[in-house]
């Protein structure tokens, strides 16, 4: 693909002809299966891997798996042992209707909202499960809840300990990406600090102070898809990025910090097409990643050289080196940002934040 910053360039780059000292000197994997609740009830399942370098306040990475995957699918497990042995603290979960995320643990309120009466097959109050297959394609937006759920718990253990929520980095895979960035958006309209009035503020240019978004640190997306549908083949939804990334009147824009901020690397196969065409978008349309005065340090599209594989499949390949090309990216991103001490999140005290997506679908 076009240009690779430097700054990354000199670190991927070598680390194609020097694979980590970590794969062969690897630790036993060291993980908890964990569970908590959405906003509307949905049980989601997890698995919380704590870093093995000791001590607590380690940043914390958390994968997002493609529409119709899992957790356990193959790849993570590998690149989660690799990244606690480092240090960090990593979080995976299944979205809901997928893998072990399957329990409606409080009926009343997830049948109470309209949209999972709307969008999802033949509703049914007195149902206590969810399945993937029962999603129409509008249900996908709403996934982002289970983000925030994710985000809840890892404030909780923030407080505990157990991580540091100041620093977060997010692996999306295909969909999961798509619904990673949805979410890094909505995170610059809350704050930091979980409050008896959580709510978002909506109007461009003007943003809570201390916003949430400010704790993300940095984001990989493996073969990002624009347009997420139910099926890869299947037409998709679009979903409205020059809007969120437009200015106002001002020439002010909330999430113009977003682009400056957050460093995002793009990888895609080389012989993917649709998965480059996506990046490429991603990099030139919506971040404008390229302009000649606005150039980003770090954010970069690269392609994994000799492969069509997409998604969780780029991991865990020896001879595609994803997984240390993703250490590489992380440690870079991480040291770049000033100290990041932890923040008391008061995360126990309130449920996790709702978001509704047709604040930022139909703005």
């Amino acid at each position: 693909m076009n240009r690779v910053v430097a700054a990354v360039a000199l670190g991927l780059i070598g680390l194609v002809a020097a694979p980590s000292q970590a794969q062969d000197n690897m630790k036993p994997t060291v993980k908890e299966d964990i569970s908590f609740k959405t906003f509307d009830g949905v049980l989601l399942k997890g698995t919380f891997y704590p870093n093995q370098k000791g001590g607590g306040a380690a940043p914390v990475v958390m994968f997002l798996h493609k529409l119709g995957g899992s957790r356990t699918q193959d790849g993570w497990e590998g690149l989660a042992n690799k990244l606690q042995y480092k240090g960090y603290a990593v979080l995976a979960f299944d979205f809901r209707g997928h893998g072990a995320s399957t329990i409606i643990e409080e009926p009343s309120i997830f049948w109470s909202k309209a949209y999972n009466q709307t969008y999802l097959s033949k509703p049914d109050v007195k149902k206590k499960s969810i399945a993937f297959t029962d999603f129409k394609l509008g249900y996908i937006p709403y996934l982002v809840n289970d983000i925030a759920a994710a985000r809840h718990d890892l404030d909780k253990r923030n407080d505990t300990g157990q991580c540091n929520t100041s620093n977060i980095i997010v692996i999306g895979a295909e969909e999961g990406a798509t619904l990673g960035f949805f979410w890094i958006v909505t995170e610059f309209y809350r704050s930091q600090i979980y409050k008896t009035q959580n709510l978002f503020q909506f109007e461009r240019g003007v943003v809570n102070t201390d916003v949430a978004g400010e704790d993300i640190a940095g984001a990989i997306w493996l073969s990002y898809r624009k347009s997420p549908g139910m099926k890869a083949e299947s037409a998709g939804l679009p979903f409205p990025y020059e809007r969120w990334m437009a200015t106002n009147s001002a020439g002010n824009s909330s999430i113009s910090v977003l682009r400056d901020r957050i460093p995002m690397w793009f990888a895609a196969g080389a012989s993917d097409a649709k998965g480059k065409a996506d990046a490429h978008y991603m990099y030139d349309n919506v971040l404008h990643a390229d302009k000649a005065k606005q150039k980003l340090e770090l954010t970069s599209k690269k392609e994994v050289p000799g492969t069509n594989l997409r998604g969780v499949s780029l991991l865990g390949e020896k001879a595609l080196n994803t997984d240390e090309l993703i250490e590489k990216f992380i440690d870079i991103a991480v040291k770049k940002r000033p100290n990041q001490a932890p923040l008391k999140r008061n995360a126990s005290d309130y449920k996790p934040t709702w978001i509704d997506p047709t604040g930022f679908f139909l703005r």
